[in-house]
């Protein structure tokens, strides 16, 4: 399915700069969830603004939405489902760069450096979610079936660690409220990156009426 949006990208002109971009959205929002975390856990200087890569963000999306139209406006009878996932996946990266936002914010409402039991397990989950982001942006550039199936996996098998993360920070009587949430929050951020990265990478091997969900055959 994807293989066939991929030819017909190419051929279009509009279809393939917006492919372009929706590739330059992935990178944008790759260095922006670096950025954040680095940031937050780490107490690194903010270097770069987010709220303007947001904007940047912001901008490639309209863009590609615009090249869309134009495309259908010219050919009205053709590619009307390649390009709506176009225009449906560039909303989940649009996203993850909201949720690095999110991730700078917490580190202006939180200072002080993380560390101990529970920022060791976010790290990890740090680390897995950044081999996600190497993987969704494989699996979308080079219409990776495989590399994408890898994607949905390793959110599946995230997802519930993520839960039970939070759950223990909930039930740590010894944990002070304000860091409670902080981790609480931070966990969850990190599982809705992980979940929009799913997302894109459903595109390669799942039809359109079923982008962000389990392919039919499990």
């Amino acid at each position: 399915m994807f293989g066939d949006f991929f030819k017909i990208w190419k051929t279009s002109s509009l279809l393939n700069e917006a492919t372009d971009d929706a590739n330059k959205m992935l990178e944008l929002t790759k260095d922006m969830y670096v950025f954040s975390l680095r940031v937050l856990m780490d107490n690194e200087k903010e270097v770069s603004d987010i709220y303007k890569l947001d904007q940047q963000l912001n901008q490639m999306q309209i863009a590609v939405r615009r090249k869309v139209l134009e495309h259908l406006s010219l050919n009205a009878r053709q590619d009307t489902t390649s390009a709506l996932v176009l225009v449906t996946i560039i909303i989940d990266i649009e996203r993850i760069g909201d949720y690095a936002k999110n991730l700078i914010e917490l580190a202006h409402l939180y200072p002080e450096k993380l560390c101990g039991l529970y920022c060791d397990r976010v790290r990890q989950f740090e680390i897995e979610i950044t081999k996600t982001f190497i993987n969704t942006i494989k699996a979308f550039k080079e219409a990776d079936e495989t590399t994408a199936q890898q994607v949905m996996a390793a959110h599946a098998k995230l997802a519930p660690e993520v839960e039970n993360l939070i759950e223990d920070i909930l039930n740590d009587k010894s944990l002070g409220g304000r860091e409670a949430v902080i981790y609480a929050l931070l966990a969850r951020f990190l599982k809705r990156v992980s979940a929009h990265l799913k997302n894109v990478a459903s595109s390669v091997v799942n039809p359109f009426h079923r982008l962000g969900y389990k392919p039919e055959s499990e």
